[in-house]
This record gives structure tokens, sequence and C-alpha cells, in this order.
């Protein structure tokens, strides 16, 4: 057997280093790692229903949120998103409709007073602490950055808008408005093949209103109730019109080259809480929208102009009609009682007069020297 006998100091020499080695890369694992992930914010302003804690913390990797939870919105309204691994997993928040009339869940597990109990001053000031911070009720989906059941939010200057998704697709939206001393809701629930407007703010003030949006034979039709009974009804159809409504006046235009058709009938009485969405002006300014048959497309493609319009500060008034190609009233069953109303034919195309359910005028003339002829009926109507 051969022994190899190294120097002692040799082997000393060799060992600190070894050592010395492997205590820069311990360090240096540890540096490279506190940058990384010991990172932190801390919250303790809002309370999770789900998972209540006296306190979040959210840690970053590389300057990004990575594990935990992050908060995001303002105090008042807060929502927190939950990361694993870098991927948002949930978001967290309450109902706005419900914070504002003080009906969210006081009572927490691990925060809530027993019956009886005596409190030290500590205790006392953590339990109001609690019971005060926005206690977030809701849980929201997130798959591959966006949220596939849950609500979405969008900050306006005056309020909140909420959009709830149910299996990726979008149910309902919330407007909530808020002023000195003011508060109201306004919801726009899809309900199977019709759209319901109404204000849970409204209704809690003992005033129902109600708005039913739908189409029918490819006629939209919007109905107003107030207090169950239906008190009128708007009409907006593309192209055009071959069975006229009841009790209706109707105006028939031309913009961008397509005709449209807008009646209005009953209201009898009116409210002014009607006007929780302007549709009539959606509809004059986005006729496009109106366009989709499917009740889903028409609702997504709605709420896009809607969150749109609802943020311009300045709101043009809307514009006349470039060409005009009706004015009727209709009676009971749909027969014309009033009006004037173009007819395009290839040749000889021609208008017609009504006055007491009555033609009481028809003669030739072409769509541009229609336009003069319109606004003078208008005008002596106006005089009548």
């Amino acid at each position: 057997m051969i022994v190899v006998n190294f120097p002692l100091r040799y082997t000393t020499k060799s060992s600190v280093k070894a050592v010395f080695l492997l205590g820069c890369f311990i360090f240096l694992f540890n540096t490279v790692n506190s940058q990384n992930m010991d990172d932190f914010i801390e919250y303790d302003s809002f309370v999770i229903i789900e998972k209540p804690q006296k306190t979040y913390k959210g840690f970053y990797k590389d300057g990004k949120p990575y594990n935990g939870y992050f908060s995001k919105g303002n105090d008042e309204f807060p929502r927190v998103d939950y990361y694993e691994n870098g991927e948002t997993k949930f978001q967290y928040s309450l109902d706005i409709y419900q914070m504002t009339l003080g009906m969210e869940s006081s009572e927490i597990d691990g925060f809530q007073e027993e019956e009886g109990e005596a409190m030290n001053e500590e205790d006392y000031n953590e339990y109001i602490k609690n019971k005060y911070k926005p206690k977030l009720n809701i849980k929201s989906v997130y798959q591959n950055g966006k949220i596939t059941d849950g609500y979405e939010y969008m900050e306006l200057d005056s309020g909140i808008i909420s959009k709830k998704i149910e299996k990726e697709k979008t149910t309902a939206l919330h407007i909530d408005a808020f002023a000195m001393h003011y508060y109201q809701r306004t919801s726009l629930v899809l309900v199977s093949d019709t759209l319901i407007i109404g204000s849970p703010t409204i209704a809690a003030a003992g005033e129902s209103i109600e708005i039913r949006l739908f189409n029918d034979n490819q006629t939209w039709i919007t109905n107003y109730h107030i207090e169950g009974e239906k008190i009128g009804a708007n009409y907006y159809k593309e192209g055009e019109i071959k069975s006229l409504p009841a009790d209706c006046t109707l105006f028939t235009y031309d913009q961008n080259n397509v005709t449209y058709n807008f009646g209005r009938g009953g209201f009898k009485k009116y409210s002014g809480k009607l006007d929780l969405i302007d549709i009539q002006k959606m509809y004059f300014e986005k006729p496009e929208i109106f366009a989709n048959k499917n009740m889903q497309s028409f609702f997504d493609e709605f709420i896009k102009a809607f969150t749109v319009e609802i943020q311009k500060e300045d709101r043009q008034r809307l514009q006349e009609p470039e060409i005009f190609r009706g004015y009727i009233i209709t009676g009971e069953k749909g027969e014309i009682i009033k009006g004037i109303r173009f007819f395009e034919k290839e040749t000889d195309s021609y208008y017609e007069e009504y006055k007491n359910g009555k033609k009481i005028k028809k003669e030739k003339i072409d769509l541009i020297n229609f336009q003069k002829t319109f606004k003078e009926y208008l005008e002596s109507t106006r005089n009548d």
C-alpha cells in the first residue's frame, strides 16, 4: 500500500479555501433570494371573509407580484389579487351596494365579539378596527390572466362599473354613481333573451322602476314599467317596417346610407327616474349594435359602447339625421292616423300624407325634394 502524506500546511489552506467558497456561495444565494423573494408588502386595511387574518402579505420576485395578496383600487373599495408562483389565481372584492347600505357582514371568524365577554382597551380597539374594515366577500376566478367567473371593475371619476361574469359570459352590469349626499345603483341584468334594467336604490326608496329591452321579429322594443304597470314603449328597427307598432309616433330616417326607424308609444304618464340608461341615444349614435340578432352579442357590444360613452367628458348633442323618410302616428291597431311618408320606387317614387285616419294626398317626388316637403309638413303640424 502506498501512503501519500500531504503537508499539513497545504491541507489547512485547502480546507479554509473550501469553507470560504462555500460561505460565499451561501451568501450570494441568500442575497439573490432576498432580492427576489424577501421583498414583501403587508396589509391590515381589509378582511377577506374566506380567509380572515389580521394581516395579509404579498411577496415580490424580480419586482413583480409572485406569491400572496396584492391590493389594488382604493381604501374605500379595495380589490385584492391572490398570486401563486407569479400567476393570478383569485380576486377578492365586495359588493358596493351592500357596503353603501351597511349590509356587509360584520361578523368574521376570529374577529367577532363573544356575548358577555369583557374586553380590555387593547382588545376593544382591535375589535373596532376590524369591525369597520372593508369585508371582501366576493371571490372571482382568474384563468390565463382573465376573470372567467366573478366580477371585473372599472373605476370612474364619480363611480364604479361592475361587470358580472359567469362561465366566461357577461350576465350583468352594475353602475354605482356617487355625488355629494347622493348614491344610486343602476343594474342591467341579462335574463334569457331580455335585458332588464332597474335600480335597487330607487326600489329601496319605495318606487318600482323597470325597463325591459328585447328583440321581437327583428324589431328592438323597450318596455317601461312603473309599479309593475307598462306605461310606454320605444321601438328601434333597421330597414323597412312592414307591420307598424300600435299607438306610436314613428320617425323614419337615413344615416350613413342606412334606413332606421325610431318609435315611441304610450307614455300617458312618465317619471324622470326611468332615464336610468339612455338607450335612445345609444341607438342614434351606435345603431350598428342593434344589428346583432344574438342577445349575448348585443349585450357585450352594448356594454363596450356604454362604458366608452360614460367616460366622455364632452358629450355632444345628437345630430339631426341626414335624410328624413317619414313621420307617422298610429292608432290602437297600428293603422296610420296622421303623418307623411315617402315611398321609394325604381321609377315614380312618391309620398303620401294622412289625416284623421285617411290618406289625403299622394304625389310623385324624389327623396331629395321630399326633404323640403317633409320639413314644411313638420312646421305646419307644430302650428296646428
